[in-house]
């Protein structure tokens, strides 16, 4: 029997700032227009994304670019996964989610 592994959608900025859209179901179309629209405001760009995977369990996650949005200029993928995933390993320090392990004597 096999686990059934999280999916969120999510927009990912070049700069790896990420929000969740929703677990349940893709994003709707005036959803993803909304995103692009702010991102492009601020002339950023960046992709609508699936995120497979335990965002705060500090594995390993699967992200999938599903498509751009925003101001779609000189965007780069990996640079952008290398981002997110530095981002996401100062998130999921035990210390950020209040588990300091106890001190060893």
């Amino acid at each position: 029997m096999s686990a059934r592994v999280e999916r969120r959608w999510i927009v990912l900025g070049q700069d790896g700032r990420h929000i969740t859209l929703g677990r349940a179901a893709p994003p709707t179309d005036e959803e993803i227009a909304a995103a692009s629209e702010a991102l492009a405001a601020q002339g950023l760009g960046g992709w609508i994304a699936t995120l497979d995977g335990s965002y705060w369990d500090n594995g390993r996650l699967t992200l999938a670019p599903v498509q751009t949005i925003g101001v779609a200029t000189d965007l780069n993928w990996p640079a952008a996964e290398a981002a997110f995933e530095a981002i996401r390993g100062t998130a999921v320090t035990p210390q950020r989610r209040g588990r300091v392990p106890a001190p060893r004597h």
